[in-house]
């Protein structure tokens, strides 16, 4: 075996952009050279100035029969496991020859208990990316069973009463990072919004966004009529004679950072990478729990609550309490935030990765072999 420089694999998993970003974000503070493994994703632009390819393999959800559909679920040591599909077949034998082809040091899962027993069978070590939700499920803990480690991209303090003791312990605690780190100062951000005569509310959806809204915003804004709406990520219905004045709909915004900054209230959904960048610009906001597997958004709406980091909610309020919740909202202390994100996170995680990488190379290299 030649020696080499120790490598990094990720394997990122294709629901949500959130997934990518997280790891663009490691991937930019990583000194080792790394490689993605990806589905659906794999011919986005990908940075990082040690990535040296990304690769594809098949979708598992492509083309599946609807009978091997049935049996997807057969297998509690797995999420996802139908019969009779020739994708999956395929992405089996192309995650597992790469392994063979390439040998990386250590493999990030972000996220896929699939992906993690097929790392382990093939006797790769696998570093094992946490989110938050109800993760006590017989797949969860067979992932995590097989991982070297546990990576949770929020810190301990952040943690939810439900995980398992074993899993704490396996788990390497960071601090906050997210894509945008760009949002103006703390002053900036006061300065603008003295200047407005009115107070602006911000809702905020993303791409991943599920469900219609439209009447839960117009409700909203009825209930509040003082302060002006603007609505990121979507358009007006059909119904828009509907829509109060002081509702607007802006539409997709590749760059909402000015509109967050001018916010004297934003509200979004609870997922990973929206609470993240808010909590970065130390916005007082509203996380409305969207449905999620594993109840995601739900345990992370919980856990924002209980530190007071935000409004947590596990559903659309009714119209009649838009008003006191954005009271309420208006007089928290964004200052917490702080200490989420004292040192990057990212940083963090690449360093773990790092170690991790070189311990399974060295280890590798040391040829201490036995026939059993």
């Amino acid at each position: 075996m030649i020696d080499r420089q120790p490598h990094v694999g990720f394997y990122v998993h294709y629901h949500g952009m959130g997934h990518k970003h997280r790891t663009e974000a490691i991937l930019r503070q990583l000194q080792l050279p790394a490689s993605v493994v990806a589905s659906r994703i794999h011919d986005l632009d990908w940075n990082g100035p040690t990535l040296t390819n990304v690769v594809g393999i098949e979708c598992d959800n492509d083309d599946v029969p609807v009978r091997g559909m049935q049996h997807a679920q057969d297998v509690s040591a797995l999420h996802y496991a139908p019969l009779w599909t020739d994708s999956i077949t395929k992405r089996v034998a192309q995650y597992t020859r790469w392994l063979d082809e390439n040998r990386p040091d250590v493999m990030v899962v972000d996220v896929s208990a699939e992906i993690s027993m097929l790392t382990r069978l093939a006797s790769i070590p696998q570093i094992v990316m946490r989110q938050h939700g109800r993760r006590d499920d017989p797949a969860h803990l067979a992932a995590y069973e097989a991982a070297h480690s546990l990576l949770a991209p929020f810190p301990e303090s952040m943690e939810d009463d439900i995980t398992p003791d074993f899993v704490r312990d396996k788990t390497v605690y960071l601090d906050g990072f997210c894509r945008e780190q760009t949002i103006e100062s703390a002053n900036q951000t006061q300065l603008n919004k003295s200047k407005r005569e009115r107070p602006m509310i911000v809702v905020m959806f993303g791409r991943g966004g599920t469900g219609d809204v439209h009447q839960h915003l117009r409700e909203a804004a009825t209930s509040v009529p003082h302060a002006d709406w603007v609505v990121l990520g979507k358009d007006d219905d059909s119904d828009s004679e509907r829509t109060p004045p002081n509702l607007f709909f802006a539409g997709w915004q590749d760059r909402p950072n000015k509109w967050i900054a001018d916010a004297s209230v934003v509200v979004t959904s609870a997922g990973h990478n929206s609470v993240m960048e808010l909590g970065h610009a130390q916005c007082r906001f509203i996380a409305i729990a969207e449905d999620r597997p594993f109840e995601e958004q739900i345990r992370k709406a919980k856990i924002l609550s209980r530190e007071r980091l935000a409004i947590g909610l596990t559903a659309w309020p009714v119209s009649s309490q838009w008003s006191t919740l954005i009271d309420e909202t208006m007089s928290l202390d964004p200052s917490p935030w702080r200490k989420v994100f004292e040192h990057d996170g990212a940083e963090q995680a690449a360093d773990h990765i790092s170690q991790v990488a070189r311990w399974s190379h060295e280890t590798r290299m040391s040829r201490e072999l036995v026939t059993l």
